[in-house]
């Protein structure tokens, strides 16, 4: 009994992070730029904003210069050669007066701002959910092997005891044989947490670049709050708005529904204005009486073009436009139903983890007791050893059961935010108030 107390205390310090401990805001705060992920999505957003001003430009003037010289050599029969050299300098100016094509494709290059925008967000979302997941995942680990090193010094205990009482005739080799098997079975398991652990840590420093050598726990006990407001159909209404899921397939039904315009203005004429101003160097259209060598033109005037048929390509796209605006219609319906089923999912995570945290407090509660009777029996000879032993796994079983619980709780309570489009960084401070400091 006192070597399974003095293990539990084991895992209640081993618990207790040092005070230079890193938080999960720190934690976050350098995962948003050393997280690869993250910064490709970035990058991934500032290509895509580039859409706007592109479709911008085709209504826009298009100013261009030119320039060209030349060295000309003409032979002629009977007559005497020409040997002269030609230059022209030209700028053209065209401006857009009517393509609407090109006006409507400004609509959708909006609305590509849009889902870029909806992916950026989408991805800092994810980052949250990445860096709290793995975050947890180590100090999960670190109790598990804290848990097991208590365990097996318990059970390391019992076997001691175990065989002193069959030395001394007071106990069978029934509970030398028990307590040794289950020394063995807490040895595996020790080896395949701190395993465990290994793999997780590593698993944040590839979010972080590097590796924390600690992190502040969770407080004990863990105040839980239902979501708020606790109401499943606000956070799936919430959610039809807010989420960045639902936000991106509207954007991209929006987009396909211009296409479907821009494709059939491509039966309109387009009306350009045009411009050009050039001047020109030719020393053999020169005449003292009329001309000389060098010459300067400008023209301005509108450019009218009507398309009458190019092959059926027109009709093509537009039907092409219609089946790609249907099949946007039916994934953001797909898309709004999804995230209403992750969410209400997620919320009820969150309610029946309260519930589930708070029956394995009473469970732990239950199992020590009923490990101190077992004991107390052991002790009168009304129990065995094995006895025992076994109460000891109730209650080490329980107590991982609970942790990974009150994990479950906190990350469910961030994924119920994610999907309906509310996490946020506020919400990691409101996670990191509750890590002890």
């Amino acid at each position: 009994m006192r070597a399974l107390r003095a293990g539990l205390a084991i895992a209640a310090a081993a618990a207790l992070a040092p005070a230079h401990a890193e938080d999960i805001l720190q934690v976050y705060r350098d995962s948003l730029t050393s997280d690869p992920v993250y910064q490709s999505a970035r990058a991934q957003y500032e290509a895509s904003i580039e859409a706007l001003p592109q479709a911008r430009s085709g209504y826009l003037p298009v100013l261009t210069g030119a320039a060209s010289a030349f060295r000309n050599d003409v032979q002629f029969e009977n007559v005497q050669s020409l040997a002269y050299n030609t230059t022209t300098y030209a700028v053209t100016l065209s401006q857009p007066v009517f393509r609407l094509q090109n006006w409507i494709a400004i609509g959708e290059a909006k609305q590509q701002v849009v889902q870029a925008q909806a992916a950026l967000a989408s991805a800092g979302s994810d980052l949250i959910l990445r860096v709290s997941q793995a975050y947890f995942d180590v100090l999960l680990a670190q109790d598990n092997v804290a848990l097991s090193e208590s365990q097996m010094a318990a059970i390391s205990e019992q076997l001691a005891q175990a065989k002193r009482n069959f030395e001394v005739g007071t106990a069978t080799i029934v509970d030398t044989l028990e307590a040794q098997a289950r020394y063995d079975q807490a040895s595996a398991q020790e080896i395949a947490d701190k395993n465990n652990l290994e793999v997780k840590r590593r698993a944040l420093q590839q979010l972080l670049g590097k590796l924390p050598e600690h992190l502040s726990p969770l407080k004990d006990p863990l105040v839980l709050a239902p979501p708020q407001p606790n109401d499943i159909e606000a956070w799936v209404r919430t959610a039809q708005d807010a989420s960045f899921t639902v936000v991106s397939a509207k954007a991209a039904d929006e987009i396909a529904r211009e296409e479907v315009n821009r494709q059939k203005a491509g039966h309109l004429p387009t009306l350009d204005l045009t411009g050009s101003y050039s001047k020109g160097y030719n020393p053999t259209i020169s005449n003292a009486a009329i001309v000389g060598p060098r010459t300067i033109n400008s023209a301005i005037g509108l450019t009218l073009s009507i398309p009458f048929y190019e092959g059926g390509l027109i009709q093509s796209r537009v039907r092409q436009a219609l089946a790609n605006r249907d099949k946007a219609d039916q994934d953001l319906e797909n898309t709004v139903r999804t995230v209403a089923q992750s969410v209400r999912q997620n919320y009820l995570n969150v309610t029946s983890g309260i519930a589930q945290v708070q029956a394995l407090e009473r469970a732990l509660t239950s199992t020590q007791s009923q490990l101190d009777s077992t004991i107390l029996g052991r002790d009168v000879g009304v129990r065995t050893s094995v006895d025992v032993l076994n109460a000891q796994q109730q209650v080490y079983q329980t107590r991982r059961d609970l942790q990974q619980a009150r994990y479950n709780y906190v990350l469910n309570t961030l994924r119920l935010k994610a999907a309906a489009g509310q996490l946020a960084e506020s919400d990691v401070e409101s996670v990191n108030r509750a890590l002890t400091r």
